[in-house]
């Protein structure tokens, strides 16, 4: 039995009816050349069902406890019934990728059971093109965006001959990723070496002196910092990496504040077509991992992201210039936190998010202020093909949480040659959500022309 993070419990105690704290990884995989897809299929159902030996953190379940600073505890739920937690289902019609967005919107809005261990995965089959789909879901507090994924593609591998594959939650004795990383090593390069090499810390008050990074605490009220119900919309989609990389290369940016730039001028877009835009610019909390070997955060569950404050520049109107904007940023922000710990990293991140984790765990929405408008993260996947048992993975999607007061959250993932955006929104505070995808594709446009030029 042990005491569950305060970090972590904030994801319990601030759930609700209609307040779901789960996030999900949406897997599509194409099954090996040759083989009948629907006896595939269901052979691997049955193989999931047959996976029984699980991993710590999916036998645990949560219970009260007076001894706990957060007044929760993980149990070992001793008798882990697979067949509750791995269903098999079809998609209706003609199986379009359109229908499992949809099906994925319904179960995000679905609660998890806290009377047994925090997961379930879906199985969807009849996708269109003879594919399948996986959705693995879990409770934010015992995974985070980037744990999660890392569950997920701890279980593929580069080898699409290799079939001694489990599935993402079975334990693994020899502890190795088959993608070819250990515990502890991101799959793409992260602020690890800033961290390493940190021996001092800026104070909040040489933050706000900073005028290239200097970002209100206090974000703009909009329409995405309001009530949220339990209905979900889900959309996504895909852009060619390449795209974004050139447009990094000509401005001096990074793949990450391409992607930023382009979610900035869409939501310009999105609020301006429902006269909702605010005059001052939307605010983006991004979260920054600091999971590393040797700082004490458990690879692969729990949560560990520091907070990173993001002027959208969504009060301008071209697009280089709020390029140009975010780049500043996110520059002077990597170089503060090459000065922190990544404990002294989460301790600014609490009082940078203050308000939000309020509304979050309350339900209060009518805070005097809300320190940024959306969260808006990346989940790094693989820059090459990945496969399950010979079924090779087409696409992955992230779908994470939104919560009081923040009714929109995104979410990049990159993977093989795509920058896949995942988009999670409350449906009656923001309508026709999918619109966000035609405006992140005009953007990504209008930077080519202006930046490329």
């Amino acid at each position: 039995m042990n005491n569950i993070a305060i970090s972590d419990a904030m994801f319990l105690l601030g759930e609700a009816a209609g307040r779901p704290a789960q996030v999900i990884t949406l897997q599509l995989y194409r099954p090996p050349e040759g083989a009948d897809t629907a006896e595939w299929v269901g052979d691997y159902f049955q193989q999931l069902l047959a996976s029984d030996d699980l991993k710590p953190v999916f036998r645990r379940r949560p219970s009260r406890s007076l001894r706990s600073p957060s007044s929760l505890r993980w149990v070992d739920h001793e008798a882990v019934e697979l067949d509750t937690h791995v269903r098999h289902s079809a998609l209706p019609g003609q199986g379009r990728v359109r229908e499992l967005l949809e099906a994925v919107s319904v179960q995000h809005g679905v609660q998890l059971d806290r009377r047994r261990p925090l997961w379930e995965f879906h199985v969807f089959e009849r996708l269109e093109g003879g594919r399948f789909a996986t959705a693995f879901k879990t409770h934010h507090a015992i995974a985070d965006g980037m744990s999660l994924a890392r569950h997920v593609l701890g279980s593929l591998s580069t080898d699409p001959d290799d079939r001694t594959l489990r599935p993402p939650w079975a334990a693994d004795p020899d502890h190795v990723r088959r993608t070819g990383t250990k515990p502890g090593v991101s799959l793409v390069p992260s602020l690890a070496p800033l961290l390493r090499s940190a021996n001092a810390v800026r104070s909040l008050v040489d933050m706000a002196r900073d005028e290239a990074a200097r970002v209100p605490f206090v974000a703009p009220p909009s329409p995405l910092n309001v009530k949220v119900g339990g209905a979900r919309r889900f959309a996504g989609d895909q852009w060619p990496l390449e795209r974004l990389k050139a447009v990094a290369t000509a401005s001096g940016a990074t793949v990450n504040d391409v992607g930023l730039a382009m979610a900035g001028s869409a939501l310009r877009s999105y609020l301006d077509e429902l006269g909702t835009l605010p005059d001052k610019s939307l605010i983006a909390m991004v979260p920054v991992s600091v999971r590393r070997e040797g700082s004490g955060f458990s690879e692969g569950e729990g949560n560990a992201f520091g907070a990173m404050l993001c002027d959208l520049a969504t009060d301008q109107a071209d697009p280089a210039r709020r390029l140009e904007v975010i780049r500043d940023q996110t520059r002077a922000a990597k170089v503060r936190f090459a000065a922190m710990s990544p404990a002294e990293v989460l301790a600014v991140s609490k009082l940078i998010m203050g308000g939000a984790v309020i509304s979050g765990m309350t339900g209060i929405t009518a805070l005097p202020r809300h320190p940024f408008n959306l969260i808006i993260s990346n989940v790094p996947a693989a820059n090459q093909p990945l496969y399950y048992n010979g079924a090779q993975m087409t696409d992955i999607y992230p779908v994470s949480m939104i919560s009081e007061a923040q009714a929109l959250n995104i979410t990049l993932t990159r993977y093989d040659s795509q920058m896949t955006f995942g988009l999670v929104g409350d449906r009656r505070a923001l309508p026709h959500l999918q619109r966000m995808l035609i405006h992140l594709d005009d953007a990504l446009g209008a930077l080519e022309k202006t930046v490329l030029a």
